[in-house]
């Protein structure tokens, strides 16, 4: 009962309604459904990149090859039929595995040599893959049987409306445990006009889907059937994905083995003589990151169904580690933020690209850095105004604001 009573605290508010929103997003404007899941993959590979240097203080630029290599085996085995949670399992676990062994190298190379070092072996990796075969490598693997089922439809309305229901109930506890009157006028003031902003995205989602459901007993064609669920599982998996890998994460970090990698991050000589043993708990948390990059892309091949080199190129690790410096090092929360950040400007610069050619201010070469040019002058921004990222630095510092706020209520 005392755990159950955990999950319904007031401080759980803004988590459980940040999922009902996401949960609700691709219902009000479809063409969300397939751009947002590759934000989602971004942010996983932040959250597993704030794993190595974040919280263990390992530098490393070649965090592409763990989510490299489980896309591309998700991808082989999808096509030999395999479903498609079952392949994610083993690409999670042999990523890891990989990711363990470019860590050996730090036994003898440390610091900013063992990053570049990492770096080399990524590019190498690609590079072996691309001239080693006589034509361009790829792996489609076209529908997902899972992506494609009912049953998903089915999860994600019931999932939208528990969390609608712990949005609810977090959302009333939050008002109660209020104590000033204008803080708590002004909260439930707040609170109506987000739940009469859900109730309209429940009205759209539950009449959407009965009207589909009924559409498809009088026997709606497979192509629109597709068409309908299909996008919405992907995000559906996406987000999941993301969702239980942040618990899992803060699970490890706020455990012991967590507080031993903050212990080696600071002074990795005083670990040492306490008598840990900082090169295998390195290996840990290179395993430990290695898996939910490898995550990230199996995800990844849900999104991107054909598979190519290129999942290993070194911008892979530029999202990653942009996303986590971005969001904060060091914080739970924070990667998730910055990688999302990341991720749609990479994504939306990468759209309209094509339209300033037509302007001839840039060569097609040049036009083809413009994602990654973007991407490093907001880094150098952030790194200057904000050195302790967005969500690190209102952590620190957010609480003046919040203080005087709460002065004028």
């Amino acid at each position: 009962m005392e755990k159950l009573r955990n999950y319904l605290l007031p401080n759980r508010f803004l988590g459980y309604l940040s999922l009902t929103i996401l949960l609700a997003i691709p219902w009000l404007d479809r063409s969300l459904a397939t751009g947002i899941p590759l934000t989602f993959v971004w942010a996983l590979l932040a959250l597993s990149y704030n794993i190595v240097l974040g919280f263990a203080g390992i530098p490393s630029f070649g965090h592409a090859v763990p989510f490299g290599v489980a896309a591309f085996i998700t991808a082989m085995l999808l096509k030999q039929g395999v479903p498609f949670l079952l392949s994610l399992i083993p690409a999670a676990l042999i990523s890891g595995a990989v990711y363990v062994g470019m860590g050996l190298p730090g036994y003898r190379v440390r610091g900013l040599y063992y990053g570049i070092l990492t770096l080399a072996i990524s590019e190498a990796i690609r590079a072996t893959i691309e001239y080693s075969a006589q034509t361009t490598v790829a792996v489609t693997v076209g529908t997902i049987p899972e992506m494609a089922s009912l049953e998903g439809l089915y999860l994600y309305l019931a999932l939208f409306t528990i969390f609608l229901a712990l949005s609810l109930v977090t959302g009333m506890m939050d008002i109660i445990s209020t104590k000033r009157k204008r803080q708590k006028v002004l909260k439930t003031l707040i609170v109506l006009l987000l739940f009469i902003f859900l109730a309209y995205s429940g009205y759209v989602i539950f009449s959407s889907s009965a009207t589909f459901l009924h559409e498809v007993g009088s026997g709606l064609p497979y192509v629109r059937i597709l068409r309908f669920v299909y996008p919405l599982n992907v995000y559906l998996v996406s987000l999941l994905s993301l969702y239980i890998s942040y618990l899992l994460i803060k699970r490890i970090i706020t455990s012991p083995l967590g507080s031993t990698f903050i212990a080696i991050r600071e002074n990795p000589v005083r670990a040492s003589v306490i008598g840990y043993n900082v090169f295998l708990h390195q290996l840990i948390a290179f395993f430990i990151s290695g898996v939910f990059a490898g995550v990230a892309g199996s995800v990844y091949v849900a999104c991107i169904p054909t598979i190519q080199p290129d999942v290993f190129a070194t911008d892979k690790t530029f999202i990653a580690m942009t996303g986590a410096i971005l969001g904060g090092l060091g914080t739970f929360v924070g990667p998730a933020i910055g990688g999302i950040l990341a991720g749609f400007l990479r994504d939306y610069l990468s759209t309209i690209t094509p339209a300033l050619i037509s302007l001839g201010f840039l060569s097609l070469q040049q036009l083809q850095l413009f994602p990654s040019f973007i991407l490093g002058l907001l880094y150098i921004i952030v790194v200057l105004a904000l050195p302790y990222g967005i969500y690190g630095t209102w952590l620190l510092k957010g609480w003046k604001l919040k203080r005087k706020i709460e002065s004028i209520f």
